[in-house]
C-alpha cells in the first residue's frame, strides 16, 4: 500500500523544485543587471589578464628560446621576457594539470633537456 504513495512523493518533491526554479527566474530585472556585471569580468578573463596583477603572458618575445638547454638562468630568461610571474616547466612523460593560469609561462622540455615549446597558461 504504500509503494503508491512513493511516486507521489517524488512527483511533489520534484514540482517543488521546478516551483523555486521559476520563481529565481521572474526576478528577471535583477538577473538581467547582474548578468550585465557578469560580461566586463567575462571580458577581462578572455584577455588574460588577471584584474588586479596588471600582467599577463605574452610567450612571443621568449620564442627565440627554443632549443636552448634548460637551466634555472634561462627559465628566468623566458619568464622575464614572457611577462609571467610563475614557470611551469614540464619534462617529458611528466602528470600536467588542466588549469588555466594567465599570468604562467609553461616551458616544455625535451627529453634531451632542450625547450621544445613555450606556451602560456
Amino acid at each position: 500500500m504504500i509503494w503508491k504513495f512513493i511516486p507521489i512523493a517524488l512527483v511533489a518533491a520534484l514540482t517543488a523544485c521546478a516551483s523555486t526554479g521559476g520563481s529565481s527566474s521572474s526576478s528577471g530585472s535583477s538577473s538581467s543587471a547582474s548578468s550585465g556585471d557578469a560580461a566586463p569580468s567575462a571580458t577581462q578573463s578572455s584577455t588574460g589578464v588577471i584584474p588586479g596583477s596588471g600582467r599577463s603572458c605574452d610567450a612571443q618575445p621568449a620564442q627565440n628560446m627554443l632549443g636552448t638547454t634548460f637551466s634555472d638562468s634561462v627559465a628566468n630568461q623566458v619568464r622575464q621576457r614572457a611577462s609571467s610571474d610563475t614557470i611551469r616547466v614540464l619534462k617529458p612523460g611528466q602528470v600536467m594539470t588542466l588549469e588555466y593560469n594567465a599570468t604562467r609561462v609553461n616551458i616544455i622540455v625535451d627529453a634531451q633537456g632542450k625547450i621544445s615549446a613555450i606556451r602560456c597558461g
